[in-house]
């Protein structure tokens, strides 16, 4: 009885093992795979934590540590072409971006990434424009994107982000053709298209608004240059530039009291800022446009001059002790009420 037992028990024993050897043989690969990922993914966080740190070396040792253990870690390829685009190594950060992409072509983040490294470093546009179109052909029912953009509202905002440096890209080519003018103006054109649609997905994106009235201040369209700018200074009054090209084209629509006002605006903040080689090259050119002023209004009308002199000895907006925000509310409050702006701003 007892040598039956334990010949049952042997033949069972003999079965498990066999079992068991037949379960490894068949899932051997998936374990292994489990394994290699773990490596992997171990030196994601390795890399990870030495990118954080600033120790790019490092991080791209364990990035690439990890990617030739499990190549479609997109994580680790979009870091890794983070870190090149650091180096100033830009065909190195698009072949990452690629890789990233060729493993998870709705990785908006690194698609956008690569639009923008291939438009403004590679100077490759009609790359770049390829694309920016495939972010904005992304379908918003699609609401689990990783790492990034991940719902709905997410999506929109790439894609308002895509529309304004596919612009960029359509403006950028354009300074190539200068020489032909409708071409250029085509391209200025199609850059204006792109802008209008990134603004209405996000209306408060100063820099859409900016670059859409540059575009149309180049083309010559100087009354929606001109609202162009107004509506982007009261997104963001703090922006010299802005004030500055106002400025530049209401002298060159011989609107010198108006754009004394602008160049004032934009001496203002370079006193602010402490950048005073331009503040002192934005007083020059209001001494300008105050002779312009004299030589086409001549003694008359009197008012008129006697603005210009008023402002010549008051050109500073501020005081010596207003905050960052006071000024920006006084900016705020002059575009509104007291410059050309309050006649092109009524439905904004």
């Amino acid at each position: 009885m007892n040598k039956l037992k334990r010949a049952l028990k042997n033949i069972f024993i003999f079965f498990l093992f066999l079992f068991i050897a037949l379960l490894v043989f068949i899932f051997s690969e998936s374990i292994f795979k489990y394994i290699i990922h773990g490596k992997s993914f171990y030196q994601v966080y390795l890399g990870d934590k030495e990118y954080k740190q600033g120790n790019f070396a490092e991080a791209i040792e364990h990035y690439n540590k990890a990617v030739k253990l499990y190549p479609n870690h997109v994580k680790a390829r979009y870091n890794l072409a983070n870190i090149y685009v650091n180096f100033e190594d830009y065909e190195s950060a698009v072949r990452e971006y690629e890789m990233a992409l060729k493993y998870n072509p709705e990785y908006l983040n690194a698609r956008l990434s690569l639009g923008i490294i291939l438009s403004e470093e590679l100077l490759e546009f009609d790359r770049a424009i390829l694309e920016y179109e495939n972010v904005i052909k992304t379908k918003t029912r699609l609401i689990n994107i990783p790492f990034i953009y991940d719902n709905r509202e997410q999506i929109i905002i790439a894609k308002a982000i895509a529309y304004y440096n596919m612009g960029l890209a359509y403006r950028d080519k354009s300074m190539l053709f200068t020489e032909d003018s409708i071409k250029y103006r085509s391209l200025l054109l199609q850059a204006i298209d792109c802008y209008e649609n990134s603004l209405t997905l996000n209306s408060k994106n100063f820099s859409a608004q900016y670059n859409l009235a540059i575009a149309k201040h180049l083309l010559g369209l100087y009354t929606e240059a001109l609202t162009g700018y107004c509506k982007a200074l009261v997104i963001s009054p703090m922006e010299y530039e802005a004030h500055y090209n106002l400025a530049i084209l209401l002298r060159e629509k011989r609107l010198y009291l108006e754009s004394f006002e602008a160049f004032k605006n934009a001496g203002s903040l370079m006193d602010y800022s402490g950048d005073t080689y331009r503040a002192a090259f934005i007083y020059g050119l209001l001494n300008e446009v105050s002779q312009l002023a004299i030589s086409e209004y001549g003694y008359r009308p009197k008012d008129a001059l006697e603005k210009l002199k008023k402002d010549a000895e008051n050109t500073h907006l501020k005081d010596d002790f207003m905050t960052m925000d006071e000024l920006e509310k006084a900016l705020i409050k002059n575009i509104k009420t007291k410059s050309i702006c309050k006649n092109y701003l009524k439905n904004f």
